[in-house]
């Protein structure tokens, strides 16, 4: 990961008191990574949490031989990936969804109550991504 970057966001989740997020847009994940990831119709969500407890979860079609500085967490195409994302999630706190992930996904993780309540985090990453930090 970038770790300047990710400083950059958990900063500003914090400052929005919002402990946890979801980014699938692969531009946001490449730009927080340095890794491209093209999904297609597979879920693709890269989890920060304030504590530390980042994780990337993405399809194993896509695999991932260097280490990007965060746990990574496969699933097969028979797997149901949601359900694996919302064993690592607090339940009990905020949820950031960024502006790009699925109605398919979100409303499933709404459902399993993977949070107290879900906002759009998408302007924490985008202003971040505003100001050039190289």
């Amino acid at each position: 990961m970038v770790e300047k970057r990710i400083r950059r966001v958990l900063a500003a989740m914090e400052q929005q008191n919002l402990s946890q997020m979801l980014i699938s847009d692969p531009g946001a994940i490449y730009y927080l990574t340095g890794k491209w990831i093209h999904p297609g119709e597979r879920m693709l969500a890269l989890y920060l949490n304030v504590s530390g407890n980042h994780k990337l979860i993405v399809n194993e079609l896509f695999p991932i031989a260097e280490d990007l500085g965060v746990d990574l967490v496969t699933y097969c195409d028979t797997d149901a990936p949601v359900e694996l994302l919302a064993q690592f999630v607090d339940h009990s706190a905020v949820m950031g969804i960024d502006k790009t992930w699925p109605a398919r996904f979100l409303i499933q993780l709404m459902d399993l109550g993977a949070g107290s309540k879900f906002v759009n985090s998408s302007p924490i990453v985008d202003h971040i991504r505003l100001v050039k930090d190289e």
